[in-house]
């Protein structure tokens, strides 16, 4: 499998559904002391819904055009230059329609500031003239939108904030010209005013504009009426923008020209409450097969033991023998040839778009979806799938292979065997978790006091270090996985943000375990991923 950079090892997103299971295996002291055996205890924080991990994607649908004074084009053209500026990180990216009878992409697609800067005199220079079609704007943004998460990775989708700003001054005249009415709702057309007729399909088509964070699993979708006055206020042009302003979840705001740059620039696009809360909590022992009740040595950590390799004459200390970029044990899975390398057309052996430690052969011969980490959404990683013989394409948390009443996450959580009854071994080897609320942290994330035992460890060869060149790993290294997964409180099945934290132990049969004693847990040495 082709090295990745040592930071880029540490790195894993992944998506996240379901409550934890982690009080299930009570701590009872089983594995206490005990030299084959690791603990963690500290604080765990899940991170805050902001930063790269969190982008924000905002349209601008500025009306222009006839009737539309200058100095409001001028206004609307610096405060979006003077925005675009503050913003120039890879965070926050941008997109512009310039809208009058037809609504018009002048960047029909999400991109950085340096572009967006670059179109805004399109804006300064848009000439339109005929009656007003807000509705166009609205229909493009809806468009747009979907487009953009449809074709983006879902996982990043999931934790995007897509906000649509709407800049009007005047009024939507749609429901009164044939000629842009088509397609209005019944229900619009069926009220007898045409201002009114605008206002519920301004609302309307907002609203559908909203349904696509659940039609696509979006993070966040935000629209925002900003209404520019004349010298008094229209209430028509002022009720069409409460309209949107209603349906679009936010408040209305009205300004006359001069204020149009601190009403642009005032909103808090990138604003978002942190309301990710723990999903789950999981160990996994990478070097370590459990396959019906015993533990058997995975020096390689490719999922195939020891015994297993040297009966089919595969490297033990090489998670991938024939060099063909699918690790030894996917291959005996999907019954490839570990020995003879496979060329799988379309996929590259160096790219890991997810970051899940799978590269996109891998994915594709599994089928799992390369732009995230959990493709079936049952809170287990794929990696984690693929290694402890679970499906990464069904979610599993109501599944229970082998009928000995443990759900097959159960089993993975506690590192047992979801294809054979191992209640004894559970009771004996099962890894134990306690994790209880605390006190939040400075920056408002919400902490976890975390407890973790019982994870066992063996006797692995030394081996090649498979990202560092000429770098060996020592006999008796265990890679220990703890991930943090976490996700939005009020969406069990939505898509998160995680954390990992490989800490390698060694372990000797005469000497015992290095660190020894109960290894800190520190909430500052998990790795978010992006």
């Amino acid at each position: 499998m082709s090295p990745l950079p040592r930071a880029a090892w540490l790195l894993l997103p992944i998506l996240f559904l379901s409550c934890s299971d982690a009080g299930l295996y009570s701590i009872d002291g089983r594995g206490a002391g005990r030299k084959d055996r690791a603990s963690f205890s500290g604080t765990v924080c899940v991170p805050l819904a902001g930063g790269e991990a969190f982008p924000t994607k905002v349209l601008f649908a500025m009306q222009g055009g006839q009737g539309i004074e200058t100095e409001i084009v001028g206004y609307g053209t610096d405060a979006l230059s003077t925005l675009s500026s503050r913003f120039s990180g890879p965070f926050v990216k941008f997109a512009l329609v310039a809208h009058h009878s037809v609504a018009t992409g002048l960047m029909g697609r999400f991109s950085d500031a340096a572009e967006f800067q670059a179109v805004l005199p399109q804006y300064a220079s848009y000439q339109e003239s005929g009656p007003i079609s807000v509705r166009s704007a609205l229909k493009l943004a809806k468009t747009l939108l979907s487009g953009d998460m449809q074709t983006s990775c879902r996982g990043e989708v999931a934790r995007t904030r897509y906000v649509v700003v709407v800049v009007m001054r005047l009024s939507d005249a749609s429901c009164a010209n044939p000629l842009l009415n088509e397609g209005i709702a019944q229900r619009c057309r069926s009220l007898t005013s045409p201002t009114d007729c605008s206002s519920c399909e301004l609302g309307a088509i907002t609203g559908e504009i909203k349904d696509l964070a659940r039609q696509y699993g979006a993070g966040e979708v935000v629209v925002q009426p900003i209404y520019v006055r004349g010298q008094t206020s229209d209430p028509i042009t002022h009720a069409n923008a409460a309209a949107i302003a209603e349906a679009g979840g936010t408040e209305l705001l009205e300004t006359d020209p001069a204020g149009l740059p601190g009403a642009i620039t005032g909103l808090k696009y990138t604003a978002r409450p942190n309301t990710l809360k723990l999903k789950r909590f999981i160990a996994y022992n990478r070097n370590v097969v459990v396959r019906a009740g015993q533990l058997l040595v995975d020096s390689d950590g490719d999922g195939l033991p020891d015994l297993d390799e040297t009966a089919l004459g595969t490297d033990p200390t090489s998670a991938d023998s024939d060099m063909d970029g699918l690790m030894d044990g996917l291959e005996v899975r999907m019954g490839l040839d570990p020995l003879v390398p496979d060329v799988i057309n379309g996929c590259s052996v160096s790219l890991d778009e997810d970051g899940d430690r799978l590269n996109g052969c891998e994915e594709r011969v599994l089928g799992t979806d390369p732009c995230i980490g959990d493709t079936d959404g049952d809170t287990i990683p794929d990696l984690i799938e693929v290694l402890a013989m679970t499906n990464p394409l069904v979610p599993e948390d109501l599944l229970d292979s082998d009928r000995d009443g443990l759900t097959n996450i159960a089993e993975v959580e506690a590192h047992g065997d979801p294809l054979s009854a191992d209640l004894d071994f559970h009771r004996e080897r099962g890894y134990g978790y306690n994790l209880v609320e605390t006190d939040p942290s400075v920056d408002g994330r919400i902490c976890y006091a975390t407890r973790v035992e019982n994870i066992s460890l063996m006797p692995t060869l030394a081996r090649p270090h498979p990202f560092i060149p000429g770098e060996i790993i020592p006999a008796g290294t265990n890679d220990i996985y703890l991930y943090l997964q976490a996700g939005r409180d009020n969406d069990p099945r939505g898509a998160g943000i995680g954390s990992l934290l490989v800490q390698p132990v060694r372990y000797d049969e005469d000497k015992g375990r290095t660190p020894s004693g109960i290894i800190p847990l520190d909430p500052d040495a998990f790795i978010l991923g992006t």
